[in-house]
């Protein structure tokens, strides 16, 4: 099925026959669809030891992911870098991406496999890990060895259904259920889905998938997609071209740990069983867009060091309605919603009291950001992220609107505008019910 692979450039042929250069354009015509993906080829003259399969980031920004290709070429490592949703003209929603079957990954498999016998991985970020376990899936139905393809590295995976209603576990989708090839993810220590790592680990295990994982330290989501300047040629002067040291040193170490990444995943045996996809978990979940009432719920209550170096609770003795919202300033979501949340609590001074509990980030580095800002509410740090899980924040910004009693009663898992009409009744309702 995925065996008819189609070169279309000339340039690639000579590639092929040894000619090689920094880069090469190639183009692949999968056979299931019809369909023709735009590949670019990072390369050295130097030998190539391994093969990497790289889906761009669904947002589309390629300095950070070109710089490392460039520095995974010089280590030896041919990367070949597709943008699959440039490629079949599609949008950069989220639905876009998970409704990606993973046969144009499958594809892309099948041609890098088919070059020479190197070791060969896929990896990608973000919610790009859907139609790759989509496709290593599909590849593996037709491979005559499974064997071939080392295995998925993922960072930061988002392998979820969707957003579900802020406080609510959410699903997988069913590929997570039926995958059961080597899997290496690599978790940024501050990234959204750090808490729930486990969780996916052991989801992949019970379905018989090899799992490991290794943790990225001080770093978020993206931090090394997101730089300023390309850098094509060295690695040594990146850090003026990241936002943080610490993600310059993460971006420093990443090439090597990908190596690394491909030739553990490359030695560890796996099924050649293809497994069958639950239908029930393959639809996703539309994301809310409003304050939701829930069923009622304790507040879980909490003790954290604020940025003006006071500690904040939730059971401190008000008995009006809080608002707990989890926030960071890495989320432009977030920071939109911080004027209108400064509005409410000026509205209902004396009966509400809010809590922005700023997600994984250092006092000093929120003071400066807030410098912009007129913010009067408390800003707790929330610095492993255990208030954030304890609540089952899952996006951000995730709010929680707290009764009298200290119930929780709506909720959101992004961001809006607080001082709508609508919302001020809400809020006022629940200010004018009586404690029990």
């Amino acid at each position: 099925m995925f065996k008819s692979v189609r070169y279309l450039f000339t340039g690639v042929l000579l590639w092929m026959a040894g000619v090689v250069s920094a880069s090469q354009e190639l183009q692949i015509a999968v056979p299931a669809t019809g369909e023709t993906l735009d590949v670019t080829i990072y390369t050295s003259e130097d030998e190539v030891k391994q093969r990497l399969v790289w889906l761009t980031n669904q947002y589309g920004n390629f300095r950070g992911e070109n710089t490392l290709a460039h520095a995974l070429s010089r280590r030896g490592v041919e990367v070949w870098q597709v943008d699959i949703l440039d490629s079949l003209f599609l949008t950069r929603e989220d639905d876009d991406v998970r409704g990606l079957s993973g046969a144009n990954v499958a594809a892309l498999i099948a041609a890098a496999a088919a070059v020479d016998e190197i070791p060969l991985a896929i990896a990608g970020v973000d919610r790009m890990a859907v139609p790759i376990l989509r496709g290593v899936r599909l590849w593996q139905k037709e491979a005559a060895d499974v064997n071939r393809l080392a295995g998925s590295i993922l960072l930061f995976p988002n392998l979820y259904r969707g957003t579900p209603v802020a406080g609510e576990d959410p699903e997988f989708l069913g590929i997570v259920h039926a995958t059961n090839q080597p899997v290496m993810i690599l978790q940024p220590q501050r990234g959204v889905y750090a808490n729930r790592l486990y969780t996916l680990r052991d989801a992949l295990e019970t379905a018989g998938s090899p799992v490991f994982s290794q943790n990225l330290p001080g770093v978020a989501d993206y931090f090394f997609v997101e730089i300023a300047e390309e850098r094509p040629d060295s690695l040594e002067y990146i850090y003026e071209v990241t936002n943080s040291a610490a993600d310059a040193e993460a971006f420093m170490q990443l090439p090597d740990q990908i190596v690394q990444a491909v030739d553990l995943l490359a030695n560890t045996p796996r099924s050649d069983q293809v497994l069958d996809i639950d239908p029930r978990l393959t639809t996703t979940i539309a994301r809310q867009t409003g304050l939701v009432e829930v069923e009622p719920r304790p507040a879980p209550d909490f003790n954290l060091p604020g940025i003006d170096e006071v500690y904040y609770g939730l059971d401190d003795g008000f008995e009006g309605v809080r608002l707990v919202n989890f926030w960071a300033t890495w989320c432009p979501a977030c920071v939109e919603e911080l004027p209108s949340m400064e509005r409410l609590s000026q509205s209902f001074e004396d009966d509400l009291r809010m809590y922005g509990i700023a997600y994984q980030q250092s006092a000093a580095h929120l003071r400066d950001f807030l410098e912009d800002y007129d913010v009067t509410f408390p800003i707790p740090v929330d610095y492993d992220g255990a208030v954030a899980k304890e609540y089952g924040a899952f996006a951000f910004p995730t709010s929680f609107l707290v009764d009298h009693n200290g119930m929780i009663r709506y909720s959101v898992n992004a961001g809006i505008i607080w001082d709508t009409p609508e919302i001020m009744q809400i809020v006022q309702d629940l200010v004018d019910e009586v404690p029990e």
